[in-house]
Parts: structure tokens; C-alpha cells; sequence
């Protein structure tokens, strides 16, 4: 057992938090194969045992993803999260988790607000392979860094038949200006400025595409994490974007923007879950949607 291990288990002990603190911490750049527990947020979120999209562990009970990731014409027993694995397929190494509850954003539509929590039927365990990511603090200035990683288990290749890859994939990708992004997704907007934003204040774009590091379909939902002095910390949620690794940079849900619902929408389920917990809680799941879904357009990448 290495120190950093035993630094992980110092942690649990003494009740500090774990969130972005993995017990392994080497990377690899440049869209490979990730090693085992090195991002131990990472989610794959299923339909039945098929993966659809990525999401994050954000605590013991919670899961963040994107709102195109889920839809309302499936049920809530038809959804799993797993946990622990690099392994897109079944693996005996990772853990499966039942969604209980579903939140979208009330103001989703399209590309706006693109942003869920799921809730789990039961208490994630942490372990040095499951562990959460930390979120912005909202009283906090974030001094972003200029590059960011972006995690999953979608396409390599636009061009790829399969709808994911068999295992995680890791890239780094730099942060792109706000303003910047706008001029390349909206480049007649400097002469009209009175036409609508493409890229919204809710929105954080990324990517690289002079070396085609980008993400990509399969990888909706899943984190843009940043290592901000030795903690990892979420600031975005892969949401759309127009090809992969072309010539556009991928859009991101930003967190930082909706940090406040975040912790206003958990603190009030589970002061709801406290007030009316009961056997049908857990045989039952329901579902909580501030809308309905609409089909997702041809830009996102459910």
C-alpha cells in the first residue's frame, strides 16, 4: 500500500474531504487510454447495459450530467450509473448504482441550460477507485487555468462506427476566451451585433483543434476538470458542439454559472427526501422534470 493510499484512507478517517484528491495522479497526454483510478469521478451513465453519456460523482448521493442525456420516454428503472471502471463494457471491477431521482434544469432547452442531477438509490462508498470531484466554491473567485481535461468513453473518431469507445479516453484541451469562441461559432456577429449570442454566458468552450484533441458523441454529460493547486475541480459538462475536433472547439455546460442551483437543488431534495422518506422511496423511484425533453437536435451529442 503506497503513501498515497494510506494519505486517501488519513483522509476518511478524520472526515476531510476527498473530493479531487485521486490517489493517483500521473497523466497522460493527448487523447489515450486513461489509466485505472486516476479519474474516479467518472460515470458512465447506461440505458439498460448500453452506455449513453458521462457524468460525474459529486458527492455520495449525486451524479452530474448534461439534460440531453436523459429523457422522459424511458423509466427511471431503465437508468444505471457505474462507478470504478475504465471498461465502457460490463466490468467486475466497477459498481452499479440505480438512479432514484432525476432533475433537469428548469430552463433547458436545446443547448440552454444543458445541465441534470441524478440521485442514487443508495450511498456510494468511496474507495481509492470511487471518489468525488470537487465543485467551484461560489464565494470564490476560480482563476481557470489555460488548459483543462476532458474524460470519456465516446467517439475518437467523427467517423467511427461504434457510438463509444471500449475504454476511457483522457485529453487535455486548452480553455478558450468566451469572446473568442463567439467570433469562431459567430463570425458576421462584430457586424450585427444586435443578433443573438451562439455562445451563451452559461456556456465554456474547449478544445484543440489545430492537434484534433476535442470531445466527442459519447462523451455528452462527462467532466471539463481542472487541477487548480492540487485539487480537481469541475467547471464544466460536456454538452454540444459541431464536429469533433474539426474546426470547433467543443461547448461545455458551465458549473461555475450553475454552481447556486446545484446546491440550492440538492439541499432542498434532501430536505424533501428527510421529510417523506418511506418504503416507496426505494421501490418506486420518480422523477422530477421541470420540463419536457425535446428531441435532441443534430448538434448535441447524446
Amino acid at each position: 500500500m503506497g503513501p498515497a493510499v494510506h494519505a486517501f484512507l488519513l483522509f476518511l478517517l478524520l472526515g476531510i474531504s476527498v473530493c479531487g484528491r485521486p490517489t493517483y495522479t500521473s497523466r497522460i497526454v493527448g487523447g489515450q487510454d486513461a489509466a485505472k483510478g486516476y479519474w474516479p469521478w467518472q460515470v458512465s451513465l447506461r440505458l439498460g447495459q448500453s452506455h449513453i453519456c458521462g457524468g460525474s460523482l459529486i458527492n455520495e448521493w449525486w451524479i452530474l450530467t448534461a439534460a440531453h442525456c436523459v429523457s422522459t420516454t424511458w423509466t427511471l428503472l431503465t437508468y444505471t450509473v457505474w462507478l470504478g471502471s475504465i471498461d465502457a463494457d460490463y466490468s467486475s471491477e466497477g459498481l452499479q448504482y440505480y438512479v432514484s431521482k432525476i432533475i433537469i434544469h428548469p430552463n433547458f432547452k436545446e443547448t440552454t441550460a444543458d445541465i441534470a442531477l441524478l440521485k442514487l438509490s443508495s450511498r456510494v462508498t468511496f474507495t481509492s477507485l470511487i471518489l468525488p470531484i470537487c465543485l467551484p466554491n461560489i464565494k470564490k473567485h476560480l482563476a481557470i487555468p489555460a488548459s483543462c481535461w476532458v474524460v470519456g468513453w465516446g467517439k475518437t473518431k467523427e467517423s467511427q462506427d461504434s457510438d463509444f469507445y471500449p475504454i476511457l479516453q483522457e485529453v487535455e484541451v486548452p480553455v478558450i476566451d468566451h469572446k473568442a469562441c463567439e467570433k469562431l461559432y459567430n463570425p458576421i456577429g462584430v457586424y450585427f451585433p444586435e443578433l443573438e449570442k451562439v455562445i451563451k454566458k452559461d456556456m465554456i468552450c474547449a478544445g484543440d483543434t489545430d492537434r484534433h484533441k476535442d470531445s466527442c458523441k459519447g462523451d455528452s454529460g462527462g467532466p471539463l476538470s481542472c487541477d487548480i493547486d492540487g485539487v480537481w475541480i469541475q467547471i464544466g459538462v460536456v454538452s454540444w458542439g459541431i464536429g469533433c475536433g474539426q474546426s470547433l472547439p467543443a461547448v461545455y455546460t458551465s458549473v461555475i454559472y450553475y454552481q447556486k442551483w446545484i446546491n440550492a437543488t440538492i439541499s432542498r431534495a434532501e430536505a424533501l427526501s428527510s421529510k417523506h422518506l418511506n418504503l416507496s422511496d426505494f421501490l418506486f423511484p420518480t422523477v422530477l422534470l421541470c420540463l419536457t425533453l425535446l428531441e435532441p437536435s443534430c448538434a448535441l451529442w447524446a
